[in-house]
């Protein structure tokens, strides 16, 4: 085990020029859209942690309104069963069907020395070769349930602006306090590290005082995305699932309030949708796959 700097590192995997999604807790995280997306991306994968950075240095536990920065605890019967500090670590996944290996940080925004917390993860994007950082993020706003959940995009570079309009992903205009995304954008675009960082737009009803702490929805409207700019070829059945029952039961909850039934549907009289259809751009690698996927079931038939 390695200690450098801020981070520490377990393991050091060979990569090849692996792209860097970071997802974290916080301000930005409507809905769950960057710690979910994240964690599911993680599972989906079987992504292997390699390295870590301390919690000590930029958390403070005691935020007043902030649990999630809390240690989570378990207690049965008087007995404590679990006690765990909040982690910052680094995954990574070797990817056979892309040019790109890839790189998870699941983590949360500090609250001290954000200089230096985005420092430690650039120095692990420099390590590791890292060719771009893809930062997720989520924003609570009057997005009907109904509808795809729209993502928009904060970027270092007008080159990667431009590309991330093939994938649906709308451009962001905002003034105002920053996240520490908005800071690690900074950054990058200093140092010329290409990243995008990701913002997806989750339902928020305050006037019913409806809280969604978890949006599948706003979930799958970032992991369609990154299936395609990643080139993962992920089976997000189970996303789907989850989603539809997420919207089967905000639906039936307004189907017997019929002043909500009423605010939704003016909702989705003023709601431009955005339908994400894949692109049809692919890397030399996934022509070759195409190519003998398509010999195999010739063969096949």
């Amino acid at each position: 085990m390695d200690t450098s700097g801020n981070v520490i590192i377990a393991e050091r995997p060979k990569l090849r020029r692996p792209y860097m999604v970071c997802g974290l807790s916080g301000w930005v995280d409507g809905g769950e859209s960057a710690s979910g997306s994240t964690k599911y991306l993680i599972k989906k994968l079987k992504a292997q942690i390699f390295a870590e950075i301390p919690i000590d240095r930029f958390h403070i536990f005691q935020m007043p309104g902030e649990l999630s920065q809390r240690p989570k605890i378990k207690i049965e019967d008087g007995l404590l069963k679990e006690h765990r500090f909040p982690r910052n670590q680094f995954y990574y996944m070797v990817n056979p069907d892309a040019d790109n290996d890839l790189i998870l940080y699941l983590g949360v925004e500090p609250n001290l020395n954000w200089e230096e917390y985005a420092g430690a993860i650039l120095s692990v994007a420099h390590e590791f070769g890292v060719a771009r950082i893809y930062l997720l993020g989520g924003v609570l706003d009057k997005t009907p349930h109904t509808r795809e959940p729209g993502v928009s995009c904060a970027c270092s570079s007008a080159e990667l602006r431009e590309e991330m309009l093939k994938y649906g992903i709308q451009y962001s205009n905002y003034e105002g306090p920053g996240s520490f995304g908005t800071t690690l954008l900074h950054f990058c675009q200093q140092k010329q590290m290409p990243m995008a960082a990701l913002i997806a737009r989750a339902t928020y009803y305050p006037e019913f005082n409806i809280i969604i702490p978890h949006n599948p929805k706003a979930i799958r409207a970032m992991v369609k995305r990154l299936d395609s700019l990643l080139r993962l070829y992920l089976d997000i059945s189970d996303l789907d699932r989850e989603a539809e029952e997420f919207e089967a039961k905000l639906s039936f909850m307004a189907s017997h309030n019929p002043e909500f039934q009423a605010y939704v549907t003016e909702l989705e009289k003023d709601f431009t949708e955005v339908q994400y259809e894949e692109p049809l751009d692919i890397s030399a690698s996934e022509a070759v796959r195409l190519a003998e996927e398509f010999l195999r079931k010739k063969d096949g038939d």
